[in-house]
């Protein structure tokens, strides 16, 4: 499922390449050889030439799969929250609807949060550059992440959760 959704949102990126699991094996590459090269220079500082010899890909190759170097740092942006709500989802999926079910996936959310914190800051520092399509999807994917954890509060003892809020100082 999540993965059909991570296909989902890239598809939106034009491609001259009509096999789509090739551009996604492609765009992943891509993604990949891109991602420790904006956060050591920044995306401003990161030529598609860095990108490419990396990724072991031409440039003419490269824009066979994406339009722009923007594609390519939100392509980086959709793997790090694929990587978020995978690591929250597989927490829901063991801690089921039991009373530490919350806290559990909060936990979990830290500690992948903690684990990417590089990848995350990435993302603070750098959507501003993003197209603004671009950036409404990263708007999007902040407010799905909320959305699992607002659901969870709903869900269970939402009375509960209220006198605790209620509560503090």
């Amino acid at each position: 499922m999540l993965a059909e959704q991570r296909l989902s949102r890239t598809k939106d990126i034009s491609t001259k390449i009509k096999n789509s699991d090739l551009v996604n094996r492609r765009r992943r590459q891509i993604a990949d050889a891109a991602i420790q090269l904006f956060i050591d220079n920044g995306f401003h500082k990161t030529t598609t030439r860095q990108i490419t010899r990396r990724a072991g890909v031409s440039i003419g190759s490269l824009y066979e799969y994406i339009a722009s170097k923007e594609d390519v740092l939100y392509l980086v942006f959709e793997s790090i929250y694929f990587e978020v709500e995978r690591s929250v989802a597989k927490t829901i999926e063991k801690a089921g609807i039991g009373g530490g079910a919350l806290s559990e996936v909060i936990r979990a959310y830290f500690l992948v949060c903690h684990r990417m914190n590089d990848l995350i800051l990435l993302i603070y520092q750098e959507s501003r550059s993003l197209l603004l399509q671009w950036r409404k999807r990263v708007q999007e994917n902040e407010l799905r992440i909320t959305g699992i954890f607002m659901k969870m509060l709903t869900r269970k003892q939402p009375k509960v959760f209220y006198r605790t809020l209620m509560k503090a100082p």
